[in-house]
Order: C-alpha cells, then structure tokens, then sequence
C-alpha cells in the first residue's frame, strides 16, 4: 500500500472556494476570514506543490493547467469528507433511543395508552417496538423486553410486571343478548381463540361435552381477538389488563370472572434484561416508569 502526502487540509478548502467562486474577498467573505488569510493559505499550498495555482485575468483568478486537473481529482474528496463529517456530527446529536420488545397486544392495549407519560418525562429518549413474546439474548438490539413466559429465564435480569389474569371478553350488547354470567350460559355462542395464548376456550371447558362442537373463531393476536369480540363476533378469552382501556371505554366488558379452579396455570408478564444492559441508564427509566405505572392499575 502506497502512503501519500496530504496537503494542508485547510490551505486545500480555501483554494476550492476560491476556484469555485472565483476570487480571493468572495471566498473569504464565505469562509468568514480575512483576503489576506485566503492569501497566505494559497502560497502555503503553492509552496507544498511547487507549482502556481492562479494567474489573474484583469479583476479574476483563473485556475492554471495543473490547478484545473488538480481541483478535479480532489473536489471529489472534499465533498466525502463534508458528507461524512455531517452525518458524524448528526449522529453524535441524535436522540439516544431504547429499543424495547414485547407481545403485540400487550404493546398496543397497554402500554400505548401509558406511554404518553414516559415520553412526557424523558424527551431526549426515542422508543422503538418490536414484536416479540420472548426475549433472546443473541438478539443484541434489544435493550428491555416485557416477556410472556411461565418463569423468568434464569440468564436474564428479570422480574414479575403484570399477572395474566384470563377473562371472558366480549360487546355489551353481545353479553346482554345472550345472558352471559358463567361458563354454562357460553354454549351455543360463538368463542373467539387467540393462538398466541397459553389458556384456550378448550381447556377451560373441558368438562362440558357441547365444548367440542362448539364455533370457534381463531386469530393469532389478542388484538385481532378484541376486534372480533368488540364487533359482536363472540366471547374471546384474553388478559383483563389488556382490555383494560376497552372496558373502561365501554367498547368492551367482562360478563362474568372465573372461578379460581377454571382457569389452568397461565404464564405472566417479566421485564427482563440481558446482564450487560440492564444497569444502562435508559434502561432503568423505563423499568421504573414500568412499575410505578403497574403499581397505579
């Protein structure tokens, strides 16, 4: 690999500027210093070359032979170089962000309506959301992640958030129509299934015969099973704090709770963190806000 002789760098803007524009008081009224400033870089580079970079032509400076082919070769590097040094700069003032998974429906039916609060008391921080039930340490850019699992993984830095309370979750008017207060009043009535859940229709009813017959309407999100419920399509089964917000809007009620011996083990809410992320700074604003907010439902 050959190594090359820089010129001085801030010799080589100030003759570009004045071959760009074309005379020694334009360039230094744009590069905000003096003519004689502008002057002196240009003998510094004329020096550095050997060779005469500009001869006048009445009141103009025009470029000699060897300036011309030597402003062509480097116009191009000095427009790199202004590009990256942007870019760097934006990059160094860019808001820090906090990338932060969690299921789909948990996401938007609860955390969505809160987060205006956390945004509100760090404006510097971005979020960013993805999709994911589970948290997997390979995947680096995640900095938090709100897990649905039975326990917390013992490699994470985790904690219990929210319990995954399952509850019947249908329109009102729907509930109404069909006199919905306790599993029995269920039968004949169309449940709505979510397959990313743990708990289903079918094992809550086991012990009804008119539970394999029964319609089932199935969607993989929660949150497409809300829709469907709030539409009048049936009776989804889903987390009584992601419908929280629905119910309280009225688009949505719980007809009646289960028993405490209906409902199988059901796997909960953690927030949980790799070992090298989760003393970051942003890191605990986020689980702080987590559960001062939990703390407020």
């Amino acid at each position: 690999m050959v190594i090359h002789t820089l010129p001085p760098l801030k010799a080589l803007r100030v003759f570009e500027a004045v071959a760009r524009l074309g005379g020694v008081r334009q360039a230094a009224s744009e590069l905000c210093v003096t003519p004689p400033a502008v002057s002196h870089q240009i003998a510094n580079l004329e020096d550095f070359l050997g060779a005469p970079l500009f001869y006048r032509r009445g009141r103009k400076l025009v470029l000699t032979d060897i300036a011309r082919d030597y402003l062509i070769e480097v116009s191009p590097s000095l427009e790199a170089i202004g590009r990256a040094t942007t870019v760097a700069s934006q990059r160094q003032k860019a808001r820090e962000v906090l990338t932060l998974s969690a299921p789909l429906s948990l996401t938007t039916n609860w955390l969505v309506p809160r987060i205006s609060g956390f945004l509100g008391a760090f404006p510097g921080l971005e979020l960013r959301f993805l999709d994911r039930m589970t948290l997997d340490p390979d995947e680096s850019g995640i900095d938090l992640a709100i897990e649905y699992r039975f326990e917390p993984d013992p490699d994470l830095s985790s904690e219990l958030i929210l319990m995954d309370e399952a509850v019947p979750i249908t329109a009102p008017a729907f509930a109404e129509k069909h006199n919905l207060n306790g599993l029995e009043s269920l039968k004949g009535v169309a449940l709505i299934e979510t397959e990313r859940r743990f708990t289903s229709w079918r094992t809550i009813l086991t012990e009804f015969d008119w539970c394999k017959t029964q319609r089932y309407i199935n969607f993989s999100h929660s949150l497409h099973s809300f829709a469907a419920a709030e539409q009048g399509l049936g009776v989804a089964l889903g987390n009584k704090a992601n419908a929280e917000h629905l119910v309280a809007s009225g688009k949505l009620c719980i007809p009646f709770d289960f028993k405490p011996d209906t409902i199988p083990p059901t796997p909960h809410y953690y927030i949980s963190a790799t070992r090298h992320k989760e003393r970051l700074p942003r890191v605990n604003a986020f689980r702080d806000w987590l559960r001062f907010e939990v703390g407020k439902s």
